[in-house]
C-alpha cells in the first residue's frame, strides 16, 4: 500500500469503529496521529533500508510486530500520563493498522496468510530489488504501480487499494474532514514563519 492507501484504510478503521462504539467521530488531533502513524513504519524502514543500507529490505524494525505491539503500549501509557491518550491510542491504531494493511495484500496476492513482512527479525527477509537510494526506490515502484493501474485489471489487491481510498475519502467527507483545518493552519503558520526570516 501507499502512504495515502495506508492513511486511508486506517482512517476507515478508526472512523467505523468511533462511530459503532461511541457514535462519534474522529477529532482533528487524533485524525493527524493516525495518519502520521499510519505512515510511521514506511517512514523509518524504508529510508534506512533504501538510503542507508541498514536493513536487507523495507520492512523491518517499525514493521516488526514484536517492536510495534509494545512500543504502541508503551506510547498509549505516557499519552495517558499526559492526558492525551485519544492522540497516543490513533497515533498506535495507524501503526498497527499499516502493519495489516501490509499482510493483506501480500496474502491476497500468494492466496495464504503471508506474515513474514511482519515478523522482522525472526522471518527471513523479502528479497527487495536494489532500487537505488530512497527518492530513486519510490520513484520506480510509483512508476510500477501507476503502470499496473492503466492496465485496468482489477485485481484482489487493487480492489483493496482502490476501495481503501475510496471508502475512505467518503468516510472523511462525512466525517467532515477531520484533521485537515489543523494542518493547513500549521503549515500556513510554518510558511509565514519561513517569510518572516
Amino acid at each position: 500500500m501507499w502512504p495515502w492507501e495506508h492513511a486511508l484504510f486506517a482512517y476507515v478503521c478508526y472512523s467505523l469503529y468511533l462511530r459503532g462504539r461511541y457514535r462519534s467521530r474522529p477529532a482533528d488531533w487524533p485524525v493527524v496521529a493516525l495518519a502520521v502513524g499510519s505512515a510511521f513504519p514506511d517512514l523509518v524502514d524504508k529510508p534506512l533500508a533504501w538510503q542507508f543500507g541498514f536493513f536487507e529490505s523495507g520492512y523491518a524494525v517499525a514493521h516488526s510486530v514484536f517492536v510495534a505491539v509494545p512500543a504502541s503500549l508503551v506510547l498509549v501509557a505516557v499519552a495517558r500520563r499526559y492526558r492525551r491518550e485519544r492522540i497516543g491510542i490513533a497515533f498506535a491504531t495507524g501503526h498497527l493498522l499499516h502493519l495489516v494493511g501490509d499482510v493483506l495484500p501480500a496474502s491476497l496476492s500468494s492466496q495464504t496468510l503471508y506474515l513474514t513482512p511482519v515478523l522482522w527479525p525472526i522471518a527471513p527477509s523479502r528479497v527487495i530489488v536494489d532500487r537505488g537510494s530512497f527518492a530513486d526506490g519510490v520513484r520506480s515502484l510509483l512508476t510500477e504501480y501507476v503502470a499496473q493501474l492503466l492496465t485496468l485489471d482489477l485485481t484482489a489487491v487493487i480492489a483493496l487499494q482502490i476501495g481503501s481510498v475510496i471508502v475512505g475519502l467518503v468516510l472523511w467527507f462525512a466525517d467532515g474532514l477531520p484533521g485537515l483545518m489543523l494542518v493547513r493552519s500549521t503549515v500556513g503558520r510554518t510558511m509565514k514563519y519561513r517569510r518572516s526570516d
